[in-house]
């Protein structure tokens, strides 16, 4: 993976958390006003854990032909890459994920040594290997937004039980995928129906393009609680 495809996730991330992605113009009229600026930025390290300079990208040759979500890729004993410090970087890997994900994250509070997300290599920013449906750069929208602890908009029931804990993301049943048409309705939450143009939801990289102000609230409240040393 390249400088170009990885430099276009970090344009991809700061667009995003910015509210100036310019498909924010398509959600719907009714939730335009919630389409919220996070105030967040990212960038590559300049400074590695020992002082050093670097490009904040490292390359680690494996063995492995796929990981999945039991954290191996996070250790160099069993053929992935030691996190750097979870108090002064995000960590993110990218590689070749089996059985069919797209990425996975670890919420604020866990083992700094597990600490960061974990991307699919193909899904990763919208150049070189990144392939459609997932090749605008989304999967590590969604998956910072767990880091910075956003739940899934459906609250990870799928009986209208369950809460994402932002009171502004309407109610919905499960996980909406592909290209949903607007209004989709669960849990009675016509007229409008579920927010799947969210970023916390599973649809395609082209149809999700917002925050809402109460996950924004959420993870600030991180920012200044369980990862207040970040970005400092």
């Amino acid at each position: 993976m390249g400088h170009t495809q990885i430099n276009s996730q970090i344009a991809v991330l700061n667009k995003d958390f910015r509210a100036t992605n310019s498909d924010k113009s398509k959600v719907p009229t009714i939730w335009k006003g919630l389409a919220a600026d996070t105030r967040i930025q990212f960038a590559r390290a300049t400074t590695d854990p020992t002082g050093k300079s670097t490009s904040g990208i490292t390359r680690t040759k494996t063995t492995r032909t796929s990981f999945g979500t039991g954290d191996t890729v996070k250790s160099s004993a069993s053929g992935g890459a030691d996190p750097w410090p979870s108090d002064r970087y995000l960590n993110i890997w990218a590689c070749t994920l089996g059985g069919g994900l797209l990425g996975y994250a670890q919420f604020p509070g866990g083992p700094p040594a597990t600490d960061g997300v974990v991307i699919l290599n193909t899904a990763f920013g919208t150049r070189g290997s990144a392939t459609a449906p997932f090749n605008l750069g989304r999967t590590a929208t969604h998956e910072i937004g767990h880091w910075l602890n956003l739940r899934h908009i459906w609250g990870d029931t799928e009986d209208c039980s369950g809460s994402d804990f932002a009171a502004d993301t309407p109610n919905a049943e499960g996980p909406n995928y592909g290209k949903p048409a607007f209004p989709h309705i669960s849990c009675s939450n016509g007229p409008n129906g579920d927010m799947f143009m969210n970023y916390m939801d599973y649809v395609d990289d082209d149809s999700m393009f917002m925050f809402t102000p109460q996950q924004v609230a959420r993870m600030h409240a991180t920012l200044d609680g369980p990862r207040e040393q970040i970005g400092t």
